[in-house]
Parts: structure tokens; sequence; C-alpha cells
């Protein structure tokens, strides 16, 4: 029975708004409403959302005296986990964003339901058409059709851009009304499924009927045969054959099958399916360990053991991935799960089968590319895995945001490729990192941190120098194999001794002959995907450039059009310059499209595919060309960074880096750290079973990462960055919170950036930094520019975002200065 006295929830909406909203809860909905479960609530005049139950209480907020009530609840259960909720408060503290913002980070869509705006026919309309336009005829008739249409469907039916203006001038008229309609968008799959009738379940019975079949309708025969053998290999589990399986046969038709069903042999029923792909294979017992990986295993215990965050230093092939596979089986024979974050898991099917031949049915994976539904059906396995009741052990592999699946008893979290930029979000809000909020977690569940990489960030080796962390380090690839050779060719001299080919140096197309040779297989890095950076005039330079961004256009070839590769902003190839009318276009420049094309040009007996963001658009785009490199189809991979991450071949033997100095020219002080990362990350590629060579192509040859990756030399590397970071204070010796400002009109702009820091300064000194113009001055029509707060770090952080809100929440108070868009990145990257 219902309590009789007044409750009050205040509940999260999935918006960028400050704190949480308190709503009335109707006595009929008391008992229902709790911690964590999603309830229907009105918004604003007209507008409902789903929002999250944060706390049920019995005091009224004295802020006002009326409330909105809440209108229904959505979930018997929360879905959230316990503790999760407290993990968003941190990371809207921390990160200084909304928690209306985490929520929307966290929760699948499918989950985050907003109501949608339908039109009707007014109940009260006479009928009367007269001075309707054709348009809005058309929009009646289909009303008078549906009953009921959302705002996007009218537009794409009557193909117009906005149905808003036909629609205010038909209610104006009273001809139609609208609402607000929540709908639920979690649906279970639903399959055919063909099973044997029950009367036919006598041996006697089944031959009879077989018999007949065989003589009169081979065709039903072969069905009803072919259904008895998989019942026979299903066994007791048997539960019916999908349509679509029973149709696969040879011969199968769909005629021969309705037979079946209308004579009553088959019946025709539906059932719920997942939409996630099980495991069928075999489950092998982790590897033995080499002597190296033993003594690494073993020092991983013992910090493990004392609580500490351990950071695995391991050179490529040093065979991190067994040992991370043993320390997941120890936690899932315990029942506690395992969060394995990688820092893009559209990159990592190798690693997924690996796992999944070790794990199987034991493991999920929190996939980028799965659509709303899936991700939903993953949530809820995760959700029923963290109960009381469950005693199973999980690993769940994912990206970033695998951070919010509700997950409650893990036992270790590993980050692989710690180091990797992909763990930092960027944009929307929360602008959290992976990797240190994973930490977060895992210290607030008493859980275990495993922390990767071949290529440390500078703040995590610094923290495991300096005993923060505990620092195990595996020096040694597998079977002992040496680290590739590198040889780095100067291509300002290449070029003066007429030593180049294109963009290839002689030193690499030797190389790369003498691979054919050997029948062994290459990798060719650039960095830049497309065709060619730019198009440029040869009379007066002129280069086409965005119309929405400060950017020049990216040719791509294979569509025969220039491309933004911020905004998407497409334009059709000119034919003359458009400053001063000259046909004389040329490209400047290469990225990986061009280098693809002059490779199959030198080497045309040479098989040859290219991994960009161009050619793994589809849903299983990269695990294709990654399943095809692997079984020795293609003899050599042109690609992007994505060359780097997780991909391991026996048969690569050279590694060709292009334009390599390239990677180091950006003003921004990582710039070293992220172009040894690469250069180390992709020269690992090479030699994995037997010994590597690495070509490396660039014109500042004495360029200190470049000697340090000669070297294979990180720990070189290293000191020589950080008494860098330490002669101008940037991390790891300080924290970084960047203010990133926004406006469409630059003069408005830069005079606001000037008045903002002028006021930051009188809270923050000298700590503030800029206005400072970003390398990309203009995207997507808004003008740019930055400021930086550093902050030593003896000072309380807290204590500086709290002054920084202030300050920014002070400036806004000016009407004209809420027109600035600002946003706040902590720890950026």
């Amino acid at each position: 029975m219902a309590s009789s006295r007044m409750l009050f929830a205040d509940v999260i909406l999935p918006l960028p708004l400050p704190g949480t909203f308190s709503y009335a809860i109707p006595s009929h909905l008391q008992l229902q409403v709790k911690v964590g479960v999603r309830v229907v609530v009105p918004f604003g005049k007209h507008k409902i959302y789903a929002a999250i139950v944060q706390e049920v209480k019995t005091s009224a907020p004295p802020a006002s005296h009326s409330f909105k009530e809440i209108m229904d609840v959505l979930d018997p259960v929360p879905v959230l986990a316990s503790g999760q909720l407290d993990f968003w408060r941190w990371m809207s503290d921390y990160y200084l964003c909304t928690p209306g913002e985490v929520m929307a980070a966290a929760l699948p869509v499918a989950l985050r339901l907003q109501s949608e705006t339908s039109v009707c026919i007014n109940p009260s309309f006479d009928g009367d058409v007269t001075g309707l336009n054709q348009r809005e005829l058309g929009m009646l008739e289909l009303l008078q059709q549906k009953n009921s249409l959302s705002l996007k469907e009218l537009a794409r039916l009557l193909n117009v851009r906005e149905a808003i203006p036909l629609v205010r001038n038909l209610i104006a008229r009273g001809v139609v009304d609208v609402h607000e309609e929540v709908e639920e968008r979690v649906r279970p799959k639903m399959i055919e499924v063909i099973s044997l009738s029950e009367r036919f379940s006598e041996e006697s019975e089944l031959g009879k009927i077989l018999d007949k079949l065989e003589r009169k309708a081979p065709r039903q025969c072969d069905l009803v045969m072919a259904l008895l053998h998989h019942r026979n290999v299903a066994g007791e589990v048997f539960d019916g054959v999908p349509r679509s399986t029973l149709m696969k046969i040879p011969d199968a038709s769909a005629s021969a099958l309705s037979a079946l069903i209308k004579s009553g042999v088959l019946e025709l029923s539906k059932r719920v399916e997942g939409r996630l792909k099980a495991y069928h294979g075999n489950i092998q017992p982790p590897a033995a360990l080499n002597p190296h990986q033993i003594q690494a295993l073993h020092e991983t215990d013992l910090a493990l053991e004392q609580g500490r965050v351990t950071l695995l230093h391991g050179v490529t092939s040093s065979g991190k991935t067994e040992l991370y596979i043993h320390l997941i089986a120890r936690q899932l024979e315990a029942g506690k799960q395992v969060l394995y974050l990688v820092p893009e898991i559209a990159l990592t099917t190798q690693l997924i089968l690996r796992l999944q031949r070790h794990f199987g049915p034991s493991m999920l994976v929190y996939h980028s590319r799965f659509n709303e539904q899936e991700r939903v059906e993953v949530w809820n396995s995760a959700l029923a895995n963290s109960t009381i009741e469950s005693r199973e052990g999980k690993l769940v592999v994912g990206a970033r945001s695998a951070l919010f699946l509700p997950l409650s008893r893990l036992g270790l979290v590993i980050v692989d490729e710690e180091h990797d930029p992909s763990y930092k979000q960027v944009d929307p809000a929360p602008r959290y990192n992976a990797r240190d909020s994973a930490i977060v977690i895992a210290q607030r569940q008493d859980a275990q941190v495993l922390l990767g990489s071949a290529t440390p960030s500078m703040e995590s080796y610094f923290n495991a120098l300096s005993g923060k962390y505990a620092l195990v380090t595996l020096d040694k690839r597998h079977a002992d194999l040496s680290m590739p050779s590198v040889e780095v060719i100067d291509m300002k001299d290449a070029r003066r001794r007429k030593q180049v080919s294109g963009h290839f140096s002689a030193a690499l197309l030797e190389q790369l002959h003498a691979v054919l040779d050997e029948k062994k297989q290459a990798i060719v890095f650039q960095n830049r995907r497309g065709f060619a950076p730019s198009l440029e005039c040869n009379v007066c330079a002129w280069s086409p450039r965005c119309v929405n961004c400060d950017v020049s256009l990216t040719y791509h070839k294979r569509d025969h059009e220039l491309r933004c590769h911020y905004c998407g902003y497409i334009l059709h190839i000119p034919t003359n310059c458009a400053a001063c009318g000259d046909q004389d276009l040329r490209m400047r420049g290469f990225g990986t499209e061009r280098i693809e094309e002059d490779l199959q040009l030198i080497f045309p007996e040479a098989r040859i595919a290219r991994l960009d963001y161009d050619t793994t658009r589809g849903k299983e785009g990269f695990a294709r060309i990654i399943s095809t490199f692997e079984s020795g189809e293609i003899d050599f991979l042109v690609g992007t960074q994505m060359v780097t991450k997780g991909l391991d071949f026996d048969r690569v033997s050279l590694v060709g880096i292009l334009n390599a100095d390239a990677l180091f020219h950006f003003p921004e002080f990582r710039a070293n750290e992220r172009g040894f990362q690469l250069l180390a990350q992709v020269s690992g590629r090479a030699g994995r079973k037997e010994h590597g060579r690495v070509v490396v192509q660039a014109y500042a040859t004495d360029h200190p990462v470049i000697r340090f990756v000669l070297k294979h030399d990180f720990r070189g590397f290293y000191m020589h960055e950080l008494d860098e970071r330490h002669r101008f204070n940037y991390p790891p010796y300080c924290r970084l919170i960047e203010v990133r400002l926004k406006h469409k009109d630059e003069r408005k702009l830069e005079r606001m950036a000037l008045e903002l820091s002028r006021s930051l300064r009188g809270t923050f000194g000298t700590r503030v930094l800029g206005p400072t113009v970003p390398y990309v001055n203009r995207v997507r029509n808004y003008y740019l520019r930055n400021l930086m707060l550093k902050v030593e770090k003896n000072l309380s952080v807290a204590e500086v975002k709290r002054l920084l809100m202030s300050a920014l929440e002070e400036y806004r108070r000016v009407a004209e200065n809420r027109q600035l868009l600002v946003q706040v990145d902590v720890d950026p990257q």
C-alpha cells in the first residue's frame, strides 16, 4: 500500500543544465520510484524526458511551492549499478561539466528518451479546406491516412526541409493539433522459428510422414530432415530452427515450407533472440609464459596485491597481452569482473578474437560501431552480472565509453596502450580521460589497476619513477627477438643525389623489392589520409578552402572531390583558379590514397591495400582489411596511425615511414611525445616473429625524437622531454585547465577573449596564458581562441576550479557576454 505522505525525487535530465531538478511523486508511483530508475518527467512548456532518479526524499526543496509531477516510471529495477551515480558526481565535479552531460555520455542512446512532437488532426476540425495551399492539403491527407505523424516524418514525406512553418499555419486555422509523445526505443529482436509439430514426436508417426513426403514432395522431405538434423545436434536445448537457417539448405523453397506449416507437419512461432554474437569455439587455457614474462608477472602480482596502480612498460612484441590473459583468468575464476580498456575498439579485431579463444562466453564487447539496440543488450548483460545474486566472472572489453557500463564487482581494470590520446574525450562534454577515470572507478571498488604500454605517457612514467605508481619493465621481445633495425634516410640529401622516385627514397624502394622477393609483407606509414592535402594554382598559389573552417580542402581521388576533414564540407574539383582564372591547378603534398596509387605503379605485381578512415567506414571494414592482410593476401599495407594500434602480423618484415618529421611540426607541447609514440609503435609492427627492418624518411634527420627512435631509447627520450617540460613548467610539473572560446564574429571574439583573460588574471595572476589563436582558427563557422590556466601541483585543484567557475559565471552575467561559447577542458590532451 502506497505511503500517504508526500515524496519528492531529485532527477538528472540529459541536458547541459547545472544541478538536478525536483519533482513530486504521485501516490500511485511512490513504491516504483527508486534511485537509479528512469522516470518520465515534463520539462519546460511542452517537452518530456526520461530522467534518472538521483535521490528520493520526504522534504520539499524550499525553492518553490508548486511542483510538477513524475508522469511514469520506465523501469521495474534501477538501470544503474551501485556506485555509478557517485562516479557521475565525481566526473561532473572534476571535469567541470553538468550532471546531464555525464548522463548523456554514460547511457546508451536508446535509454535516453525525450519526447517528439507529433501532429494529428484537431478533433474539432470541421473539414473546411478553403484557402489551404497544395502542401497544406498534402499534409492533411497524410494525417488522415496515418492519424499521427512526427515533425521529422512529415518533413520527409512532404519533401521539405522543415515542417514547422506548415504546421504553425494549420494550428492557427484549427486544422491540426500537436502533442508530445515518448516512445520506448528498446525493443527485443524477434525471429521466426520452425519446429516439428507435437503430433509427430512419436517415431512411428514421424516415419509415416517422412515416407509420404519422400514419395510425393521430396523438397518438403529435405526441409523436415534438415530440421531433424539441427534437433539432433542441439540435443535437449533444442527450441526450434530459425526460418532463415532452414531456408539456406540446397533447393529450399518458401512454398515447400508454407505447405508443411499449412498441413500441420511443422509449426511457425516467434522468439526473442539476442543481437550479440555468441562464441561457439573451443576455450583454450592461457599459454605458458617465458622466463621474462614470469618475472614480470611476479612483480606485477606483488604490486597489485599492495593496492598500487601498476605501470607495465613492455617493449613492442614483448607479450604484454599474455600477462593480461593470466591476470584476467584469475579474476574470472574468483567470480570477479574485469574491465579491459583499449583505445579504439574497432581497431582491435585481432585482440578480441584472441581473448575470445580464452574467455568465450565470459566476455562482453562494447563496440563503438554497435547500433543502439546492441549497446542496450551489452548494458543489460553487464547490469545483470553486477547483481548480488550473480557470481559469474565477466570480462568486459571496450573503448573509453565502457567506463560507464554498470559494473560493481570489479576485481581488475586494465588500460592497454595507456598513452593513446583516444582515451581523452574532446567533444562534447564531459571532456574526460578514460585512463584517469578508470583509476578512480577501480579505487572506489578496491579493484586492481594495471596500465600497459610500450611508450607510456609522460605523466604515467613520471608517476612510476617518483613512486606514486609501481613500475614493471618487460624489455625483451618474445622468443628473445631483437628490436628491428632502423635506417634513417635524409630526404634532402637523397633528392640532391637524385635518389628519390616520387615520395620514395631509393633505399626504401630497394627494401620493398626485397620484401616481395622474400614473399614477406610491408607496412607503409603516412599519417595523412586522402590523395593530396591541397589543390593549388601554379600561377598565383590560390588554394580552395573550406567555407566553414579555416583549412584547405583535401583532395580525395576515388570520389574526385575536395573534402574538409573537420566539418565534412565537399566541393567538386574546380577547372579554373577562382583568383586568377588560370587552369594550371596542381596537387600539393600527399596522403595515403596517393601513396597507394604510386606504389601500385612502381610495383604492378604487388597486392596493395589501404587502412585509413576512408576505407574502414563500414561496420566490418577494418576487420575485413586486417583479416585479408593477416592471411597473406596483401603484400603492402598503406595506412595512417590506424596501423600502429594493436596489430600483430607474423610476416611483416619491413615498415616504411614517410615524412616522419612532419609529426613534430605542431605548436603543441605534446608534439614530440606524440611523434615519438607514433614512430616507436609503428616501428614495433616489424619483425614480430623474425628480425625486422624500419626505414624512416625525414628532412630533419638530426631531430632529437628521430635520434631516440633510431636507438629504441624510450628512457633517453623521456629524460630529454622531461627536462623540456620542467624548463617551461608543463605537465607533469603542473596541471592544465584550458578555456576554449567560440564566437561567429571574430572581432567580438577577440575583444571578449581579452576581457575574459584580464578578468581571470585578476584572480589567478600570471598563471593565465593567452588568449592564443589555435592552429585551426575557425571550425564550423565558429572562430576560436584559447586561454590556458597553469596550476601548481601544491595548490588545491578543487579550489582553483571553484574560483574559475565563479569567475566565468560572473563574466556571463553581462547579457552580451552570454553570446560567447565557453568550454572548459581539465587536463587537456
